[in-house]
C-alpha cells in the first residue's frame, strides 16, 4: 500500500527529465542520477523548512523524507516498474547494494542500502545546516556529487 502513495512522488522526480533523455531515464547517465538526488536533497530541504516554520512536527518530516527514500530505492535497484527508468545489471541489491554498504559501512541488507545511504545523506545536509557553517549550500553540493557518484558505482574523489 505504501508502495503505491510514493510513486507518484517518484514520477514527479522523474517528469523534467524526459527532455535530457527523450522519455527515459537512464540511471547510468550522470545528469539523470544527479538530477534525481538533487530532488531528493530539494525535498529533504523544503521539509527541514516546514519543521523550523512549525508546519509540520520533525515526525513527519522525517516520515516523509523515508518514504522519498525507500521509493528511490525502488529505482535504484531497479524494482519500481517505471517503465520510464532505463535499468543495469548494475541496478541490483547484489550489486549497487553491497557496494553502498560495503563502501559507505552501512550495517543494512544490500536491498535498503540506497535508501540507507540516502537516510544519511539527509542526515549530514541537516547536520551541516544546523551546526550554522556559512558554506552549507557548498557542503550540500559537495555531498550530491559525493552520493551521485556512489549511485553509479564509483568513489567519491579523494576516497
Amino acid at each position: 500500500m505504501e508502495r503505491q502513495d510514493v510513486k507518484p512522488i517518484v514520477a514527479a522526480l522523474l517528469e523534467p527529465l524526459p527532455p535530457l533523455v527523450q522519455g527515459r531515464n537512464d540511471l547510468g547517465d550522470q545528469g539523470v542520477v544527479e538530477l534525481l538526488v538533487r530532488g531528493y536533497v530539494d525535498q529533504c530541504l523544503a521539509a527541514f523548512q516546514e519543521v523550523v516554520k512549525e508546519n509540520i512536527d520533525q515526525d513527519t518530516a522525517i516520515d516523509g523524507i523515508n518514504r522519498q527514500a525507500t521509493a528511490l530505492n525502488s529505482v535504484f535497484l531497479g524494482t519500481s516498474g517505471f517503465n520510464t527508468v532505463i535499468t543495469h545489471p548494475w541496478n541490483s541489491a547484489d550489486q549497487l547494494g553491497v557496494f553502498l554498504r560495503d563502501k559507505v559501512g552501512l550495517d543494512f541488507p544490500p536491498e535498503d542500502c540506497v535508501r540507507a545511504t540516502l537516510i544519511h545523506l539527509a542526515t549530514q545536509i541537516m547536520h551541516a545546516i544546523q551546526t550554522g557553517q556559512d558554506d552549507w549550500e557548498s557542503q550540500v553540493d559537495s555531498l550530491v556529487g559525493e552520493v551521485r557518484d556512489l549511485l553509479l558505482g564509483r568513489l567519491p574523489a579523494g576516497q
